[in-house]
């Protein structure tokens, strides 16, 4: 099975087009892509990868999860799959990238306890880095659903606290 966004068919090129440089095509195909998943996350997702949908779930505030309107909509048919979908139901399919991968063995299999740590921090020291020069800023959903940036770390350690429920309550009440 190939990622949503290789082939020739219209849903790979779409989905391909959901990365175009120009931010008016990405946006116009994403909304047409979430229309005929009838506005449904989890169904968009399956279909062109979390990390194709990301920028349309961000900009609607729906990165955690939901739906958008759904009441428009002539068919209550859940059953969207394609022959594709269906030869690899027994299967997991990756959501980030909207394929099934073969299982890949875990990377720090054979790694002892202080080889992990010593990985760890440097992950942390490279992030810290980028963070202090700017290329990429933290940040953690806020109750409306879109990112906000975070002005220091302790924040995304409140924010990963909390429970989605939680935060998908306060969303609702707002509504």
């Amino acid at each position: 099975m190939k990622r949503p966004e290789q082939g020739s068919a219209l849903r790979n090129r779409l989905v391909k087009l959901m990365t175009c440089p120009n931010y008016s095509v990405q946006m116009l195909v994403a909304d047409l892509l979430f229309v005929l998943c009838k506005e449904n996350v989890r169904r968009l997702i399956k279909y062109t990868g979390y990390g194709n949908a990301a920028g349309l779930l961000a900009n609607r505030g729906l990165l955690h999860g939901g739906n958008g309107r759904t009441d428009n909509y002539s068919s209550e048919s859940e059953d969207t799959d394609t022959e594709e979908f269906l030869q690899h139901r027994d299967n997991s399919i990756n959501p980030m990238v909207g394929c099934y991968q073969e299982p890949q063995p875990s990377p720090f299999e054979g790694l002892t306890e202080e080889q992990k740590e010593f990985e760890a921090m440097q992950l942390v020291n490279m992030l810290e880095k980028l963070t202090k020069e700017g290329v990429i800023q933290p940040g953690c959903l806020g109750p409306d659903g879109k990112p906000q940036a975070v002005e220091h770390i302790l924040q995304l350690h409140e924010s990963s606290a909390k429970p989605v429920s939680e935060v998908k309550g306060k969303q609702e009440d707002k509504e």
